[in-house]
């Protein structure tokens, strides 16, 4: 047994527990990574939640994205938790799973409810459950390298990737490829066979749903992208940073990515900066759209969780995301900030940044959560993922190695 399971496990035997205080109401607020660039905006925000709850006191504590599991997962063990923490879905269905978090369902009304997009609540939900509130979200953009697609003797920017496929010849032809997609990022594989449709698992959660003809047309596809040489083998395990750095150094003509990121092009290639272009993310058979959620969840172990709920409704409604989303360059997960004009209107000077931030915030109304948190997300990730590379590099079939997988992923979901 691992540390971290073992701490885990711990979590049980402490659920329903209180910290004490001594006086006055507090309320401590874990964020993860946002010191010292959002210091100013964090410390105004939680003054004026103080002024407009007299007597409640909050003391923010910003984590290091690499320390935040660790550092919740001791602090719940210990019985020491803080009372809101800025977590990602996949680690938050983890604790929700062992009792840690609170359950919100019957905390929120139907209109509260309804202030945020429904993928993004999905992403806060634990088996019909609601156990975080969501923050922040962010979809991806196409960017394209608008003088590699002349080069090629390119128009038209296909919005699916087996369009950019059939342009592959003649981009390869001046030595570039369509597109890398972050497969070193273990998650996104999954979301590109979400994205053709492939269901991952039945509805009951215990055994694996994409050995069907969808899934290995789906699979077949990623991997003949790779056998047939139309992407490099190096890119089974591109970051996205290096994909970003590839992009920029005119080794791919599209990069999928937030629109966040148009900066640290601009930042470090600013000619290729000057001719790029956006348009919408780029997608498989579905037609769906992938959304990424940071949402805030309440421990079980906790001063007082109506003060932290209040603090958590304040800092997610449309006001104080409108400004956060306006420093930070993120996609709010309420639809009244969406629907503000900074998103959705385009004067006649529009930087790329605007035009990728209506483009970014429009996909929302369509967006979907295309992997839901799962019952030991890592492992299923990485069988998935090992599967794929062993087809790729032409050790399996496509056919045999996605067999392999849902073998592996059925005696995954059976362990305790």
């Amino acid at each position: 047994m691992t540390k971290g399971t073992a701490c885990l496990l711990a979590i049980l035997a402490l659920t329903g527990c209180a910290h004490e205080t001594t006086s006055g109401r507090h309320v401590e607020f874990w964020t993860m990574a946002l010191k010292p660039t959002f210091t100013g905006y964090i410390q105004s925000t939680l003054a004026a939640f103080e002024k407009q709850h007299p007597g409640v006191t909050v003391t923010w504590v910003d984590v290091p994205g690499s320390a935040i599991e660790d550092k919740t997962i001791s602090a719940v063990s210990s019985g020491t938790s803080p009372d809101l923490v800025n977590l990602n879905p996949d680690f938050s269905q983890r604790l929700g799973s062992k009792g840690a978090l609170l359950d919100l369902t019957a905390s929120l009304s139907a209109d509260v409810k309804a202030r945020y997009f429904p993928s993004a609540l999905e992403a806060t939900s634990l088996d019909g459950k609601i156990i975080g509130i969501p923050w922040y979200l962010s979809t991806q953009v196409s960017i394209v390298n608008r003088a590699l697609w002349r080069k090629a003797g390119l128009d038209r920017v296909p919005t699916d990737y087996r369009g950019l496929a059939a342009l592959a010849p003649r981009l390869k032809a001046i030595g570039a490829v369509p597109v890398l997609p972050n497969l070193g990022d273990s998650i996104h594989l999954l979301e590109l066979l979400a994205m053709d449709g492939v269901p991952l698992l039945t509805p009951d959660r215990r055994h694996p749903a994409f050995d069907t003809p969808v899934g290995r047309k789906s699979f077949r596809f990623w991997v003949g992208l790779f056998t047939s040489g139309t992407l490099p083998k190096e890119a089974l395990s591109l970051d996205h940073r290096e994909i970003i750095d590839r992009f920029m150094s005119g080794q791919s003509a599209v990069l999928g990515s937030g629109p966040q990121f148009l900066k640290t092009i601009r930042d470090n290639a600013p000619q290729l900066y000057k001719d790029l272009d956006v348009g919408p993310q780029v997608g498989g058979t579905s037609g769906r759209v992938g959304v990424s959620v940071m949402n805030l969840v309440i421990p079980t172990i906790c001063n007082d969780p109506q003060d932290a709920l209040d603090l958590a409704l304040f800092i997610t409604n449309g006001e104080n995301q409108l400004a956060f989303c306006k420093l930070a360059g993120i996609l709010p997960s309420v639809k009244s900030a969406a629907a503000d004009p900074f998103f959705q209107t385009l004067g006649a000077t529009a930087s790329i940044e605007d035009r990728a931030r209506k483009v970014a915030s429009t996909q929302l109304l369509r967006s979907a959560l295309l992997v839901p948190p799962m019952p030991h997300q890592n492992d299923l990730k990485r069988a998935m993922n090992e599967a794929f590379q062993r087809a790729a590099l032409g050790q399996q079939s496509a056919d045999e190695a996605l067999k392999q997988a849902a073998a592996d992923w059925e005696r995954i979901l059976a362990s305790p």
